[in-house]
């Protein structure tokens, strides 16, 4: 009886736990729930610093700050961005920048890469000042560059004054304090994108590329024809990157030029700073952020859409 009696409290605490197992989730049954636990530090993470500071500056876009109170404006912080002649002058340097960075440091790397693949002479002297810029901030480079462009005792006045050529004051000129910067960015970038082009070409077929020497190809055709098609991924890669790190671009602003001459150096990135942090309209900064990001967004479809299609990966 004991016996009976025991087997049947047993079964019961069986089928009681069966139930309440029954009754969990799916992915807690399964052993999910450990794993969701393991994850919930970066998901923290993730909200506090990535989503929630999307929904502040969407939100901010919206409203204008008047002394300590946030004001609902509508689109009007956007109309102002739009039709104000200095963000104009912004929204233009940007474009430029951004085009004229991506083509030449896509096609400057892809060419530096092939020199340094060829395994020439005295190839470590050429490459070393473009490689060395890796591992430094863009504060350093553009510090470095500060020097190199000063009107009085900078390198590339020395060497016009050698020359018997006229001195000039880049950073001063309108029409030369832009690619001043662009050169800035330029040299910091080359060297980035030359690494992973230089990867992709050492995993070329030998081959393949034999054989179009052989048979009488010149460079040009060979680059058009097997290079370029066969490093297509890491080009996609490197366009992508290109992108956001050019639309990222403030550092070597501050440090050169903080916008001028007469707004001809003021970046997009670097507007936003100014609006939000020198003015406090954090209005108009937020919808030059979100604005950006739109842009971000928008490229982003376009060269998956566009360049993932051309794409070869065997």
């Amino acid at each position: 009886m004991p016996d009976q009696l025991h087997a049947q409290n047993g079964g019961g605490e069986a089928t009681s736990s069966s139930a309440r197992s029954l009754a969990l989730p799916s992915f807690m049954r399964t052993g999910g729930a450990v794993a969701y636990l393991f994850l919930l530090p970066s998901l923290v993470f993730l909200a506090v610093f990535t989503l929630w500071p999307i929904v502040s500056v969407i939100w901010g876009s919206f409203h204008a700050r008047r002394g300590r109170s946030q004001i609902f404006v509508g689109l009007d912080n956007f109309e102002r961005i739009f039709s104000d002649p200095f963000s104009q002058q912004v929204i233009l340097n940007t474009v430029g920048y951004v085009t004229l960075s991506l083509l030449l440091s896509v096609f400057g790397g892809l060419l530096l890469a092939i020199l340094m693949n060829q395994g020439l002479k005295n190839i470590g002297f050429f490459r070393f000042p473009f490689l060395a810029t890796i591992a430094m901030p863009m504060v350093s480079v553009a510090s470095i560059w500060l020097f190199m462009y000063s009107p009085r005792v900078g390198l590339l006045n020395d060497i016009l004054g050698g020359l018997g050529l006229p001195r000039s004051n880049w950073l001063s000129d309108p029409d030369l304090a832009l690619p001043g910067l662009f050169v800035v960015y330029l040299w910091k970038q080359l060297g980035y994108f030359a690494l992973f082009y230089l990867a992709a070409l050492q995993s070329l077929p030998d081959d393949v590329l034999e054989a179009a020497t052989l048979d009488g190809v010149t460079f040009w055709q060979k680059l058009r024809h097997i290079i370029w098609p066969l490093v297509s991924p890491t080009t996609y890669f490197v366009s992508t990157i290109g992108v956001l790190n050019s639309l990222q671009q403030v550092d070597h602003v501050f440090v050169l030029t903080q916008g001028g001459p007469n707004n001809a150096t003021s970046l997009a990135l670097y507007y936003v700073y100014e609006q939000g942090f020198k003015w406090f309209k954090t209005g108009i900064a937020s919808a030059m952020t979100v604005v950006l990001l739109s842009v971000l967004l928008t490229m982003a479809i376009l060269q998956f859409v566009y360049l993932e299609r051309r794409v070869h990966y065997e």
